[in-house]
């Protein structure tokens, strides 16, 4: 039999069909260009903990079973005291965990986490790799999570990077519960017989999804946006998988209740308010776009885990409600220092005095808030140009829907329904994470010049038809309102 991993272990608790899939390699999933930084990150946190245990034991093996071996000797070794990476059977289940400490009395188990907070996931995690340990080892008398401090800073010795969080009494509660699963659980992976399906609300974004609780149904109640767990479960409780079978009686709000009308009616709905909502936007209009790096081992003097940095901006500004006269502005940052000063003057300079920005969501506006703080100095400017900004997708969220969107309003969903032929597909750098990756990676200094220089030309493509977008969605608007 297939060992049972702790992916796969707690993929089951979620949904019992998609683990069976998992399970059995049915289910191909690459890792994008973001997940692997993410994996890379998470080494590098790894290395940066085993700094704070000199006399630690690393287990190295060619294979599982090897590694299961070794840690067996280690553990009756009396000069050891700390292995990192132990690995354990059980009844055939597998467990890797980060680091296995000995204490006065038994031993401690302690994960390494790159989030700052205690979530549930964390504690299923520490609790299975408790459980499985428990079977190979006796008094295991403490359970730990090492998470991120938001203490540490660059130049700060390694011990600042960890707080240390004993989660004993909750991992230990929740292992007891874990192992009233376990006979269960193993008997519906390795059997034949494919799992049920169960529509649940993290259904929506399973790579299952099409093949299983939405096959055939091509606008799943799932394209009603912002559907509440009341509501969801109300429609569950029907057997309704579908938005045109929601019957008058399930209360809907008023975005829910246009959604369903386009549907059924096969119509797309145009708010009379919508040309009121354009017309208080003031010329020139001005189409901004900020793209970030977050990592979680901070890559600047002065910059804490996980804290978001901009890298760039697009800037596109129209000048007459005929959007003939178009002109665009950006910039890109030097990745090997923080350039959020420069980068702020440049945008004011831009922007000028003005003139509606218009962004697509409130995140530029958050992070320009954000900068007035840091920059105390530039904050009247900067404070000025959060005045002016419009979030251009509650104007549209607000005023038209069209059912094709599904229930979605990002700009990657609605711009090739909105205007036609236009999309990210021919670019090399297609979203967010992978833009942010690829800088991180340029700030840590792993690219050539001319890689260097490549990228950036990419991430500047890729922010700039972000603004583009912006400016033909625009358009596509006010023609529907004249």
């Amino acid at each position: 039999m297939k060992p049972i991993s702790k992916s796969i272990f707690l993929k089951y608790l979620q949904c019992p069909k998609l683990a069976w899939h998992l399970y059995r390699d049915l289910i191909k999933k690459e890792n994008s260009f973001s997940d692997n930084f993410l994996i890379f990150e998470s080494k590098k946190i790894h290395s940066a903990a085993q700094l704070l245990f000199k006399d630690a034991v690393k287990v190295q093996a060619a294979n599982f079973q090897e590694a299961i071996l070794k840690t067996k000797q280690l553990i009756q070794d009396k000069n050891v005291n700390t292995i990192f990476e132990p690995a354990f059977e059980y009844n055939g289940f597998i467990a890797k965990t980060d680091i296995l400490k000995r204490t006065d009395t038994g031993w401690q188990i302690i994960e390494i986490k790159s989030g700052n907070k205690c979530k549930n996931k964390y504690i299923s995690d520490l609790a299975y790799c408790c459980f499985i340990a428990s079977k190979n080892i006796q008094c295991i008398n403490k359970a730990s999570l090492f998470l991120l401090s938001k203490n540490f800073y660059l130049s700060s010795p390694v011990n600042l990077l960890f707080s240390e969080k004993d989660c004993s009494f909750e991992v230990f509660s929740k292992a007891e519960e874990i192992e009233k699963t376990f006979e269960e659980i193993k008997t519906s992976l390795t059997s034949e017989t494919v799992p049920p399906a169960n529509l649940k609300l993290i259904c929506k974004n399973c790579p299952l999804f099409l093949q299983c609780v939405g096959k055939d149904i091509k606008y799943h109640i799932f394209d009603l946006p912002r559907l509440s767990a009341k509501v969801f479960e109300q429609l569950k409780q029907l057997n309704i998988s579908k938005v045109e079978d929601v019957p008058d009686t399930i209360e809907l709000t008023p975005a829910q209740k246009t959604v369903k009308d386009c549907i059924i009616n096969d119509k797309i709905f145009i708010n009379p308010n919508l040309k009121n909502d354009l017309n208080k936007l003031k010329l020139p209009f001005y189409y901004l776009d900020f793209e970030s790096m977050m990592t979680i081992y901070p890559v600047y003097a002065n910059i804490a885990p996980h804290s978001q940095i901009i890298t760039q901006y697009s800037l596109h500004k129209v000048s007459d409600l005929n959007f003939n006269k178009i002109e665009h502005f950006e910039f890109i940052a030097d990745p090997k220092k923080d350039c959020r000063k420069q980068l702020i003057m440049n945008l004011i300079e831009n922007l000028q005095t003005e003139g509606s920005i218009i962004t697509y969501s409130d995140f530029e506006h958050n992070i320009i808030l954000n900068l007035a703080k840091l920059f105390p100095e530039l904050s009247e400017k900067i404070r000025n140009v959060a005045e002016r900004i419009v979030d251009f997708e509650v104007i549209l969220r607000n005023n038209y829907y069209d059912k094709n969107f599904h229930g979605r309003t990002s700009i990657k969903k609605v711009l090739p329904v909105l205007v036609k032929n236009m999309n990210y597909d021919n670019l090399d750098i297609a979203e967010g994470g992978s833009a942010s990756a690829h800088f991180a990676y340029m700030a840590m200094n792993m690219y050539s010049k001319e890689k260097e220089e490549e990228i950036k030309k990419e991430l500047l493509q890729y922010c700039c038809q972000d603004t583009l977008a912006l400016v033909k969605i625009h358009q596509f608007l006010s023609k529907c309102a004249s």
